[in-house]
C-alpha cells in the first residue's frame, strides 16, 4: 500500500514566486501548464507539480478552475488567513497531532510526518513535505482563529464571548458619561438629601 503523504512538492523554494505572482495577477479561468508558462512567466516544469498542490490546498477544484479561497488570497488584507486555514485542513492530520505545528522545529515536524504516514527515516519524501509545508506557513498569520472566507461574516475569538455577534462594517457605539460631584462643606443631612433627590430624578429619571 502506497504511503499517503501530505501536500509537497519536490521544487518547494519556488512556491514563493508562484504565490507571489497569483496575487498580483489576474483571476484566470483554470490554471494550467500553459498559464503558468505563459501568463505567469513561470516556464520551468518543476512548476508543473504545483497545480495538484493549488488543488489540494483548496485554492482550485477539481478542474482547476481557482475557488474563492484562490481570490481571497489574492488580497493583502486577507491572505495570511486564508493560508492558516488552508494549512490546517490540507495538513489535517498533523495539526491533529499538534494543534501549534506551525511552531515546531523542522527536526520535531519531521518526526511527527514519519509518524502520521508510517514512513521509515529513509523516506526522501518526509523532507520535502516538511520543507513545503515549511514554505507556505511564510505566507500564513495564525495570530486569529477560524477567519471567516468571505467578507460580512461574523468573527469570534476562542478568548471572547461577545454579547452581541455583529457583522463587519456594522459596530454599535454607545456613549458614556461621568459626573464629578462636588458635595458642600456641611453637615446638614437635608442638604445632602436634597442633593441626591435632584440627582436620582433629573439624571436617572426616578421619582
Amino acid at each position: 500500500m502506497a504511503t499517503k503523504y501530505p501536500p509537497y512538492v519536490n521544487a518547494y523554494g519556488n512556491l514563493s514566486k508562484l504565490l507571489a505572482k497569483i496575487k498580483t495577477a489576474s483571476v484566470p479561468a483554470k490554471v494550467t501548464r500553459d498559464y503558468l508558462s505563459a501568463v505567469l512567466g513561470l516556464k520551468s516544469s518543476s512548476y508543473h507539480p504545483m497545480i495538484p498542490c493549488l488543488r489540494r490546498l483548496g485554492f482550485l477544484d477539481a478542474s482547476s478552475a481557482p475557488t474563492q479561497r484562490y481570490k481571497d488570497f489574492r488580497s493583502d488584507s486577507k491572505s495570511g488567513f486564508i493560508m492558516a486555514k488552508a494549512l490546517k485542513e490540507a495538513y489535517s492530520d498533523l495539526y491533529q497531532a499538534n494543534e501549534y505545528a506551525h511552531k515546531l522545529p523542522k527536526e520535531e515536524l519531521l518526526d511527527q510526518v514519519r509518524t502520521i504516514t508510517g514512513a521509515s527515516k529513509e523516506d526522501k519524501v518526509v523532507p520535502v513535505v516538511v520543507n513545503t509545508f515549511l514554505e507556505l506557513v511564510k505566507f500564513a498569520s495564525f495570530e486569529v482563529q477560524d477567519i471567516p472566507e468571505e467578507i460580512g461574516e461574523d468573527i469570534e475569538t476562542e478568548d471572547e464571548t461577545p454579547m452581541e455577534k455583529l457583522p463587519i462594517g456594522k459596530v454599535k457605539f454607545g456613549i458614556a458619561y461621568t459626573i464629578n460631584l462636588n458635595l458642600p462643606a456641611t453637615t446638614e443631612i437635608k442638604v445632602f438629601d436634597a442633593i441626591f433627590k435632584s440627582l436620582k430624578r433629573n439624571i436617572l429619571g426616578i421619582e
